[in-house]
């Protein structure tokens, strides 16, 4: 993320207003804490929690970190084992096709009163698989913010997953927005035209924004961008 993205998010509304309830935790909690943000494929999970971090962390290092459950992600080689390999694979991305006891069992560790420096995976676009350790968890983080389509989801395991989130999060986007911003995303990572994007959400990113729209009930803060 460039610094003038960052500029333009110091102007709005929306994000001044989640970056202040996340400081007043910082200044005032005392034990680990975990946000859990969901919303649309494309509506800028990864965005808010990143921004947060980053400037929390300028003025206290290391105390918030923002990761996602894109590391959970099974691997092509998992993936691969599966009954039914094509259909797998075409619908990589929805609930069944994440470790979702793994994503809970990391939470469970940095919840751990003794906060040890932890590790978090991440995922590699480019190679199409999750990247173990990659991401480092200091001693003294205090808030983790954690984004991703499932995390208020409450079936595949899921729904432990719930018992540990402080605080549940939902960016309300209309999915055609959504969709949009998608689309442009697919077309710059995969170099493909308008149509093979728009045919790649079709069978599958619509089918898991459908999911994910049915979770934001349970959530308890929400947040509406554009």
């Amino acid at each position: 993320m460039n610094s003038d993205l960052y500029r333009k998010l110091d102007q709005l509304q929306t994000y001044q207003d989640a970056l202040l309830r996340v400081q007043h935790r910082l200044d005032t909690g005392h034990s680990r804490y975990i946000i859990g943000i969901a919303g649309l494929p494309g509506s800028g999970k990864s965005t808010l929690g990143d921004y947060i971090a980053l400037r929390l962390n300028q003025t206290h290092p290391n105390q918030v970190i923002s990761v996602s459950m894109d590391g959970f992600h099974l691997s092509k080689a998992q993936l691969g084992t599966f009954p039914d390999v094509e259909a797998a694979f075409a619908r990589r991305g929805a609930p069944w096709t994440f470790d979702s006891q793994r994503f809970y069992q990391h939470l469970v560790d940095f919840k751990q009163p003794d906060q040890k420096p932890l590790t978090w995976p991440s995922f590699d676009h480019t190679q199409g698989d999750p990247v173990e350790g990659s991401i480092n968890i200091p001693s003294e983080a205090q808030i983790l913010i954690v984004e991703g389509l499932y995390v208020l989801h409450n079936q595949h395991g899921f729904e432990h997953v719930q018992k540990l989130l402080d605080e549940k999060w939902f960016i309300d986007l209309p999915i055609e927005a959504a969709m949009k911003q998608l689309t442009m995303r697919h077309q710059q990572a995969w170099g493909i035209s308008l149509d093979e994007a728009q045919q790649r959400i079709a069978s599958n990113d619509a089918l898991n924004a459908q999911i994910v729209e049915q979770t934001k009930n349970r959530a308890d803060y929400f947040l509406s961008v554009k």
